[in-house]
């Protein structure tokens, strides 16, 4: 008998009307346990640094030193400078370019097994299972805005501090939907298959590399620069940049990220569905 998953046409045009359905439900349910998921993620926060004796002063510390070795491939040994910055300046330039690949990168490591590794608890809890992924995304951006006000701080008594600040709502709300999209679709998938986390760990590090963190989008040359296009976390650091710095690569315009958010919506309601149609597999798992 063949998998009816493989004929498409059989099943493609009632796609629309299943990911609204099932978002529908997700959302509300979502918002039933608002209260629940920011007292769970509030706990987790807390649980995740308990035991050490700088707490989660270890998150900015990891930024710290990620910071100082960018700081000292690209200043030292590549002699990378960005217009018009001085040195000071340009490490606050690699800065605002780390803080949304280290908080991506820390969702999506820890999202990824979020499922595989509770499923005695996705057995038994009332709590709905579909936001257990959101709990570790929460978790890892409370991490993050360790960082950012770390920053923020460096900021205060350099040029940088400006009217530009007001858009950092809008990188973070970008954030959220891009790396929930992500987080869903990849937990369930690595409970049908463990092997996800592997290549997504080594998918994170790729990404580290080709992502614009210590160098302008503007200095690439023509010929890869669409390798650097194509890759999502490209436009949440100049989304970040801007609002941090207020400087932008002229390779992606201010509508970008509307077009980026628009995409994103997109897809967490697609990863939302197909997450919530493979929930009845996962107690199958062990």
């Amino acid at each position: 008998m063949k998998i009816a998953v493989l004929k498409p046409w059989l099943w493609i045009h009632k796609a629309p009307r299943l990911i609204l359905r099932e978002n529908a439900l997700l959302w509300r349910r979502a918002w039933i346990s608002r209260r629940t998921l920011l007292a769970v993620a509030r706990v987790d926060f807390h649980k995740k640094y308990s035991g050490s004796v700088l707490g989660a002063l270890w998150y900015p510390l990891y930024s710290s030193l990620l910071l100082s070795m960018y700081s000292f491939v690209y200043m030292v040994i590549f002699k990378q400078r960005y217009a018009d910055f001085g040195k000071f300046e340009y490490v606050l330039f690699i800065f605002s370019g780390m803080i949304p690949y280290l908080g991506f990168s820390d969702a999506i490591a820890t999202g990824t097994t979020s499922i595989k590794s509770n499923i005695a608890i996705v057995k038994n809890t009332i709590f709905p299972v579909e936001l257990i992924p959101v709990k570790h995304l929460l978790v890892s951006l409370a991490g993050l805005s360790i960082s950012l006000i770390i920053l923020l701080m460096l900021l205060a008594p350099t040029k940088f501090l400006g009217l530009h600040l007001l858009y950092l709502p809008i990188p973070m709300i970008l954030l959220f939907l891009f790396s929930i999209s992500v987080i869903w679709f990849v937990s369930a998938i690595a409970v049908l298959i463990p092997d996800t986390s592997y290549l997504i760990n080594l998918m994170l590090l790729f990404f580290m590399f080709i992502s614009p963190i210590g160098f302008s989008l503007d200095n690439v040359p023509e010929t890869a620069r669409p390798l650097l296009l194509a890759n999502p976390m490209t436009y949440l650091i100049e989304s970040f940049r801007f609002a941090l710095l207020g400087v932008r690569s002229a390779s992606v315009p201010l509508w970008c990220d509307a077009a980026f958010g628009f995409a994103s919506l997109i897809c967490a309601c697609i990863s939302g569905a197909f997450f919530r149609r493979l929930m009845p597999l996962f107690s199958d798992y062990e």
